[in-house]
């Protein structure tokens, strides 16, 4: 039998919170005041229905703080003139919502511009038609397919997050590293993260691909404290699963000429320690970034890594730099400088 739909929903502990605007006609009648004579007794009461806590996916809320910064940043820029509505989404079996101009970066405002299809029926207009996929439980909790959803456990209190809080970026220490048995071009190690079970007991070293054969000797691999990101889906390569993924530092050269270093950790930090970028709120990392939006999110926040002047690593996002920290101190790069993180 064929599929007559499909409904997706938000996972409510990672997604953001917003106030939804759904507006309505203004009248109950296709002409107002016919019967009575005056308008005013065919006004719609319900015209408006606010949605309050409605949950949007993460990526929503991340491009919705973009608009809002971008706004914040240029507000006279002639260049590119954008508004707070140019930022807009269709919520699924819902209609087209646009950012409200009152939002602000932790109190998001989207209005109902138009629905998906216009349902008006004159003979029934004396009880206006509602968004047939909304609905509103006791708690005034909305749900909704694709970008809002209740969750009275978990309650969606998650705030939006900048898409470097959502990378955990680890220490961890390598503990072997040599040939991969299938490719000349790349290396296989044993990383320990730090990770472990539910009942506290250490788990097994993770496994890395990467591809720095000929690039540092596994003499300087071994026993390295290092950076790893820990929450990538997991990829297979060349008949090897990586489950994790080293951040090196390369000067951009070519071929046998190119200078890649590991960013190095304090030996003193513990593995599994979640770093953070300086004068940034704790990151908030997503268990695993495995849908092609989350996957977006890493790679924004690799295009903004790089080396300072000082070789230390750093997180740079609309003109701001941030260095990345641990318990000990900034996360360093033996030699390199002014160069990128990948």
């Amino acid at each position: 039998a064929r599929v007559k739909g499909i409904i997706q929903w938000v996972e409510a502990s990672s997604g953001t919170k917003c106030k939804v605007m759904q507006y309505d006609r203004l009248f109950k009648t296709e002409e107002p005041g016919k019967e009575s004579g005056d308008f005013l007794d065919d006004i719609n009461e319900e015209s408006l229905t606010i949605l309050h806590n409605v949950i949007l996916e993460p990526s929503v809320g991340a491009d919705a703080v973009t608009i809002i910064d971008k706004l914040s940043n240029n507000p006279g820029s002639e260049v590119e003139k954008i508004y707070h509505s140019s930022l807009a989404y269709q919520f699924e079996r819902s209609g087209y919502f646009a950012l409200d101009s009152s939002s602000k970066v932790d109190d998001l405002v989207f209005n109902l511009v138009v629905t998906l299809r216009d349902t008006w029926d004159a003979g029934s207009a004396t009880q206006p038609k509602k968004a047939e996929n909304i609905q509103i439980n006791q708690d005034n909790e909305a749900t909704q397919t694709q970008q809002q959803q209740q969750n009275k456990n978990t309650g969606g209190n998650a705030p939006v997050l900048e898409d470097a809080r959502r990378v955990a970026l680890r220490a961890g220490t390598i503990l072997e590293a040599g040939p991969h048995p299938e490719a000349n071009s790349l290396i296989l190690c044993k990383l320990d993260c730090g990770d472990v079970n539910e009942a506290g007991e250490p788990e097994e070293p993770r496994t890395v691909v990467a591809g720095l054969a000929g690039k540092i000797p596994f003499d300087e691999l071994v026993n390295r404290k290092v950076v790893c990101i820990t929450n990538l889906k997991p990829a297979r390569m060349r008949g090897i699963e990586s489950t994790a993924m080293l951040l090196a530092a390369s000067d951009g050269q070519e071929g046998d000429d190119e200078v890649v270093q590991l960013l190095d950790v304090p030996d003193s930090v513990p593995n599994g320690e979640l770093l953070s970028f300086e004068n940034m709120k704790p990151c908030e990392p997503d268990a695993i970034l495995k849908s092609k939006g989350a996957l977006k999110v890493w790679d924004r926040v690799k295009a903004q890594l790089r080396v300072n002047d000082e070789g230390e690593a750093t997180y740079q996002n609309d003109g701001t730099v941030r260095k990345i920290m641990t318990s000990a101190g900034p996360v360093r790069v033996t030699s390199l400088k002014n160069c990128t993180i990948g």
